[in-house]
């Protein structure tokens, strides 16, 4: 699974939170069921992974002097999006698709439901894998396992801040009851380039934008409490200011090594709605071609 996610050379990862007379009830679910999947169908896209989030969980890691925790209330993060491509062939062939008029329907979920979104550009091995031992290539639904998504802000210049973050990463992965972590690490974002792709600009101030983001499963949430214990003797503070922990109580999965999964298909209702039943023949790759076309060739089953 790693060697898979890791042939992704290029990610956008996009989060965000929803304009405030909007319940959250509403907008998970169409972020889920009819956003996503649309976006699902679109070309060039080799991985594509949706993490609703809830609040900051102040108390994971053990207190740090020097280092934030807690977000300003108002500002938290409400999802992340992580869409992910092989090379830049693929992320052009994404901007071309669908016809300009299609693609105009499917973004004005933006202005429907966003108040502030910043897309974060990840780079070649600046967006790896280290660990995965759940076993899951596609994870649907509720988490099995304690799942935090980690928005670090840097203390000082760039270099310093990388390498810290990099061999904390390192480390962590090589920690009992570490189940899964990523790392992505942001390029500042460019906010004409996202004009010209199309996207309505609503980005973060400077001061609101993250540098890194780590995506984290425990087997026991309590094992956090040792991952930046000081007996590692690392002046963590050195390089990161902030350090938010977004609980994610859910991570869907709607494309996999270059193709929709099932969810990207047909949605997460649909999903449950089979698996319920253990429906496996709606799973059926020619009804899912008759169904959809030459999108779900090679559609991987959830």
């Amino acid at each position: 699974m790693i060697d898979v996610e890791n042939k992704a050379r290029i990610c956008r990862v996009t989060c965000g939170w929803k304009l405030p007379h909007l319940s959250l009830d509403h907008v998970r679910p169409y972020w889920r069921d009819a956003h996503s999947p649309a976006i699902a169908r679109r070309n060039g896209i080799y991985e594509y992974r949706h993490y609703p989030l809830d609040p900051v969980r102040a108390d994971l890691f053990p207190p740090i002097d020097g280092i934030n925790v807690s977000a300003t209330p108002g500002q938290e993060l409400m999802w992340l999006s992580d869409v992910r491509y092989a090379d830049q062939a693929g992320l052009d062939a994404f901007g071309r698709s669908p016809d300009p008029s299609v693609r105009s329907q499917i973004l004005a979920d933006i202005e429907m439901i966003v108040d502030k979104s910043t897309t974060y550009l990840v780079l070649g091995d600046n967006g790896r894998t280290l660990v995965d031992r759940s076993g899951v290539r596609t994870p649907q639904g509720p988490v099995k396992f304690p799942t935090f998504q980690l928005f670090l802000r840097q203390a000082g210049e760039q270099e310093p801040f990388r390498a810290g973050v990099k061999a904390l990463a390192q480390r962590w992965s090589e920690a009992p009851g570490v189940v899964r972590l990523r790392l992505s690490l942001f390029e500042t974002p460019d906010m004409e380039a996202e004009r010209k792709a199309g996207y309505p600009v609503k980005t973060h101030p400077l001061a609101q934008q993250y540098q890194a983001w780590i995506d984290l499963v425990l087997e026991d949430e309590t094992q956090a409490q040792d991952l930046l214990s000081p007996e590692h003797g690392v002046d963590y503070a050195a390089f990161i200011k902030d350090l938010h922990a977004y609980s994610t109580p859910s991570v869907y999965s709607f494309n996999y090594a270059g193709h929709p999964t099932f969810v990207g298909l047909r949605g997460y209702a649909a999903f449950e709605a089979v698996k319920s039943l253990g429906a496996t023949h709606q799973q059926d790759p020619a009804l899912l071609e008759w169904m959809y076309g030459d999108v779900a060739t090679g559609a991987v089953s959830s």
